[in-house]
């Protein structure tokens, strides 16, 4: 297994910043935001969060079920805050440890997006795995059709996308699934040329909305 952070069994948890994103406990007054998070229709389509999310949800998972986790070893989750306003952007953190590897999970709000707090995030959340957990890899796991999140990965170095179909459990049920691959040696950088959509093209002049 990777080794476990220092005060774990404490739910001691480690801070890590770059100065612009802050990991750290989660805490009480995450529960408003991360409830609107994972109310939002994009984490519902694409993550397993239990669907009409509410604050007692957030309350459970904040409360009770990450500190459990974190006790026992079973996964290790943190807020993604903002370094300067303290406010959530989202959750990352390693789940499905085994052996020397483990799954990256996270969820970020609607606020979060073209903000590049995922991105900061998952580099500082994958700099602690390798250099002190003493993880050899990190998995992703993205639900077929979530191209964010496989660029996401592709950024951070991810590689070898392989999908395999029924492989993801969500609410019950399983859907097709990209697994990647990031070794501790790999560069933290894009292996290969993006091979997925290109981004939306601005709107020009003439298609925007003109109507007073």
């Amino acid at each position: 297994m990777p080794a476990r952070p220092e005060g774990a069994e404490n739910y001691d948890v480690p801070v890590l910043t770059d100065g612009t994103v802050v990991l750290r406990r989660l805490e009480t007054r995450d529960v408003p935001q991360l409830a609107a998070n994972c109310a939002d229709p994009v984490a519902a389509e694409y993550t397993t969060v239990p669907l009409n999310y509410t604050e007692d949800d957030a309350r459970w998972y904040v409360e009770e079920f990450v500190p459990e986790a974190w006790r026992t070893g079973r996964e290790y989750n943190w807020a993604a805050a903002d370094a300067a306003t303290d406010r959530l952007w989202g959750t990352v953190g390693l789940n499905a440890l085994r052996g020397t590897t483990a799954d990256v999970g996270l969820n970020f709000g609607p606020h979060a997006r073209g903000t590049g707090a995922a991105e900061a995030a998952c580099r500082l959340l994958l700099d602690h795995a390798f250099a002190d957990l003493g993880l050899t890899y990190a998995y992703w796991m993205a639900k077929v059709p979530n191209w964010a999140s496989r660029k996401l990965a592709w950024k951070l170095g991810f590689r070898s996308p392989v999908r395999i179909d029924g492989f993801m459990e969500q609410r019950g049920a399983s859907v097709d699934a990209w697994l990647l691959t990031l070794g501790a040696g790999d560069p933290r950088s894009p292996q290969t040329p993006w091979d997925g959509p290109p981004p939306p093209a601005p709107a020009r002049p003439e298609d925007t909305d003109r109507r007073p």
